[in-house]
């Protein structure tokens, strides 16, 4: 090969690769742009944790706080599982508290 072909091989190179950065970068600007998670999670915005607590590898406590009710939820590998109701016992003991008094 002569030194003229290495380098247009070696330009050519340098090129394609430009050209695929390029392409990555604005395809990454039209998603930031035009695709926003904010929009998507309108829906699940009465949604919200409240504290988390590590048990472990892939294992946590979580309160996670839904229409204004308290919610204790232990979150595992493949399951999630509906530990306390806080909301539901506030309720409770004012309903007690009302019916103990009136």
């Amino acid at each position: 090969m002569t030194d003229s072909s290495q380098w247009m091989m070696l330009l050519r190179a340098l090129g394609s690769l430009a050209l695929v950065l390029a392409l990555i970068f604005t395809l990454s600007w039209l998603a930031r742009r035009y695709f926003q998670p904010k929009k998507w999670s309108k829906s699940f915005s009465g949604i919200r944790v409240v504290q988390s607590l590590p048990l472990g590898a892939k294992k946590r406590l979580m309160v996670v706080e839904v229409e204004n009710r308290k919610l204790l939820i232990g979150v595992g590998a493949d399951s999630i599982s509906a530990i306390c109701d806080f909301g539901a016992a506030e309720l409770d003991s004012e309903k007690t508290l009302s019916e103990a008094t009136g």
